[in-house]
This record gives C-alpha cells, structure tokens and sequence, in this order.
C-alpha cells in the first residue's frame, strides 16, 4: 500500500480565505447589516411613541423625526446605519470563520483565553450603572432638602393675588372684606413676590464716615408683611401704624445687609432711597434674620424693607387657613371684579410658585431616573450575555465537576465567583468618578446635601444584587444540565 504523505507540517495553517470562508463571512456580515436595519425601524417605531414623554421631560415641544419626507435624511441615515452593521459584523464573521471544521464537528469549539475586551464592557456598563444609581439617589436627596428645608419664612398657604391700579386705591376696603372670610388668617400686601421677582434700588446710608451709597434688593411692603411671612426680627422693631414716620422713612433690612454696612449701630442709624436728600434721610429701625429670598442656588444677599403708600403694591397676600379654597376664590375674584370689571382674576400660591425655581432639576431628575433604568437594562445584558458564553466555554468543566460529585451551589457558585469580580471592579473605579461628578453639580446650591458614603454603598449592593440575579439564572441552568449529554462526545 503506497501511502501519500502530506507536505505540510502539522502547524501550517490553510489559506484563511477560500470560497467557503467568503460565503460565511458574507452570511455574518449580512446577518448584522439586516439586524442594524431592524434596529432602524424600531427607534423609527420608539420615536413616534416616546417623543411626548421626552417633550415632558425637557419642556420642549420636539416633533417625530419625518425622514420619509427629507430624502437627504433619509439617505444619511440609512448610510450609517449600514455603517454600523457593517463594522459590527466584521469581527464576528472574521472570527466565526477562522474554526477548524473537525474540531467543531467534535464539539471542540472552545474559545481558548479570557477576552479583555468582554470583560472590560461589563465593567463599563455597571460602573455606568452605579454611577446612574448614585447620581439618582443624590439628586432625590437635594430634591426633598430643598422642598422641606426651613428658608426663614413661610409659604404654605400663601395665596398671591395681582393687583391692579384700582385695586391699590381701595386696598384697605378689599382686605377688610377678605378678613370677614373665616378661611383667611391675615392680609397684606407687597410691590413683589418673593423667590424669583425683586427690585434693586440705589440706597443711601449715613455711615461712621459720611453718606455712602449701595444697591441692595428691596421691597414695598404693608404693615403686617414680616407677620405674615413669618420673619423674624433680630434687632429693633417691625413696621406700626403707631409710628408715623414709618410711611416712607423707616427701613429694615437682613443680616447680610447689615453685615455690609459694617456699622456699629445698625439700628437707628440714618438711611434711605438715593433720591432722598441726605437731609431728610430716614433711619433703619430693624434688622432681621436672614433668610432665602431667592432659591436655594443663591447666596442670601442683602436686602432691604421699606414702607410707602405712594408706591402701588402689586401682589395682595392672603395667608388662608387649611380647607376647601374654592369659595374663598369666588369671594375674591367678586370683590376684584367690583373694583375692575375687565381685569382678569390673577392669583398663585406661593409654595408653588418657590417650587417653580427647581423646574430644571426635577426635569434633570426624571432624566437621570430613565437614563437609570436603561444603563441597568444594558448592563444586565450584557453581563448576562458574558455569563452564558462563559457557561458554554465550561460546561465540560461542569459536567466533570458534577460526575465527580460537585453539588449545584459549588457549581453555581464557581461561576458566580469571576463574573462578580468584575462588578465589583466596576464599583470600585465608578465610585470616586460619580462622587466628583455629583460633588461639582451640588456645588450650584449654595445650601445643599452633604454626599454619604451610605448612598455608595446602598447602591453598590443594588448592582451586586442585580448581576447576582442575572449571572444566577444562567449558572444555575448549567449547573442543573444533565452532565451525560455534555460528556457523550468524550
């Protein structure tokens, strides 16, 4: 018998391309491109769904992409999406195509080596993850601090009505009025709301070494103003009627006004409006606490109380007792509308007019919340992806295990064991990144939470839970694979 030797080393590789290589490689690559164009449809198909939610959330009126109608559009999209299949497809096929026909046939398929690559995605998406998860719970904490944060004044119940020219002048009649309504506490009356609406006017002082001018915020207030907000006076007295000069030359002013006077006697000492001569000045007669005019992205500033019936009001207070508003709202819309017949009946709440001041960062909360679910979405994706290529890569491992009497825990837990040493590398390095990330946003309040290490670990254990229930379903399942169907090509 003549036997026929090959010429080629055990070692020596075949060409890498032959026809049979190009038919799978086109088939791995078409199969990617047809699943990128599937994608396409449905983020078209989510679009349309989604786009109202996403208008809700950032306050925008956005309309659905329309690409059928712009052609260029349509091109430019298409094209990259083929792009993407493409260059999602290439290593895939290349790989795919690269095993030895015998050794697969024989079950021999095996992937030799660790992947870096594969793990190094799965600690990106859960350090992501914890970072999303962390950002999440900080923003809900500032969230609830600043809505039930003491601010130096009241606003719940506070009733904000506009004022008209005519209902300036017969002020004292409708607040007398108003006062015969059981569900009112008290009424007065102010040039501008607090939180978001103030004036800044030029404001003479006679200081230790002359007359000296700065421009703090003030208001115009009536008399019971302070009583009814709840400020607190420090030094000196508020606003009486007993006290005539009260109209148009005593002023009061807060903490931070006083402590940029720097004078040694706040109180009592001559002040007023810079078009005041500074021989008819006016004095200060009271200095408050201070409190957050502003919200509480601001500083407390300086700023300054004035009383002057020749100045109109533009907002009456009300400050109203708990219970059923809408016949108080009818009785105030009636006597406005005796004043003025074709004024509009205007009139807001005060809480939540304070709460309009953190639109953007409830809005910035519901992002970070969706941004959330969707990182822990992908995240377990993909590890869920990695624990059952790892599965497949060791289930003769498994099976062998099993024969030689390993119990389903021991097996279940060597696979749990690597696949959650990368999450928690991702906690690790994700930690510091998400608490500097967080630390520069709460920088933009001045009064502000101070970030935990509970909230990292809180949020350490969710995505520790979280892979646990994703590696545990597919290792379990493996663990539990009969072992003789594993081992019959052995």
């Amino acid at each position: 018998m003549v036997r026929i030797r090959s010429n080629l080393g055990p070692h020596v590789r075949r060409p890498p391309f032959s026809s049979r290589h190009l038919q799978l490689f086109s088939q791995f690559v078409f199969e990617s491109v047809l699943l990128a164009l599937v994608a396409l449809a449905l983020a078209a198909l989510l679009d349309l769904l989604f786009i109202p939610l996403l208008n809700n959330l950032i306050g925008r009126k956005l309309s659905a992409i329309s690409i059928f109608s712009h052609p260029l559009e349509l091109v430019s999209v298409v094209a990259i999406t083929l792009f993407l299949g493409l260059l999602t497809g290439v290593y895939p096929s290349f790989y795919m195509t690269s095993f030895n026909l015998a050794r697969v046939m024989k079950g021999g398929s095996k992937v030799e080596g660790k992947s870096l690559f594969r793990s190094g995605l799965v600690v990106v998406q859960f350090g992501l993850a914890l970072a999303m998860i962390v950002s999440t719970l900080i923003v809900l904490q500032q969230l609830y601090f600043m809505k039930n944060r003491d601010i130096g004044f009241k606003k719940d119940q506070m009733m904000l009505i506009g004022m008209n020219k005519e209902a300036n002048q017969k002020f004292e009649t409708v607040k007398q009025e108003l006062l015969r309504n059981k569900l009112v506490q008290v009424v007065t009356a102010s040039g501008q709301r607090l939180g978001n609406n103030f004036h800044q006017w030029g404001f003479k002082v006679k200081g230790d070494t002359g007359v000296f001018e700065i421009t703090p915020s003030n208001v115009n207030v009536d008399y019971d103003y302070l009583t009814v907000y709840g400020i607190q006076v420090k030094e000196g007295r508020n606003f009486s009627k007993d006290f005539a000069t009260d109209n148009g030359r005593a002023f009061i002013i807060n903490e931070s006004f006083a402590k940029e006077l720097a004078l040694k006697e706040t109180v009592g000492t001559p002040a007023g409006h810079s078009w005041y001569k500074n021989d008819s000045l006016g004095s200060i007669i009271g200095v408050v606490k201070d409190f957050n005019f502003e919200d509480l992205h601001m500083p407390v500033a300086p700023y300054g109380f004035f009383l002057d019936s020749n100045i109109h009001y533009n907002y009456a207070i009300v400050h109203t007792r708990q219970g059923n508003l809408n016949p108080l709202l009818k009785l105030l819309e009636a006597s406005l509308n005796k004043l003025d017949p074709g004024e509009p009946f205007d009139y807001s709440f005060m809480d939540e007019d304070f709460q309009r001041n953190y639109l953007s960062d409830k809005r910035l909360s519901s992002l970070v919340n969706y941004f959330t679910a969707i990182a822990i979405i992908i995240s377990c994706m993909g590890l869920f992806g990695l624990v059952t290529f790892s599965t497949e890569q060791r289930r003769k491992e498994i099976s062998v295990r099993k024969v030689l009497g390993a119990s389903v825990n021991g097996l279940v837990a060597l696979l749990v064991k690597d696949l959650l040493k990368l999450v928690i590398i991702a906690v690790v390095f994700a930690s510091p990144v998400a608490w500097f990330a967080m630390d520069k946003w709460l920088q933009g309040f001045i009064s502000r939470v101070h970030i935990s290490w509970s909230v990292f670990i809180f949020s350490a254990a969710i995505v520790v839970v979280i892979a646990c229930l994703t590696i545990s379903f597919q290792a379990l399942r493996a663990a539990l694979a009969s072992p003789v169907k594993n081992l019959k090509n052995e």
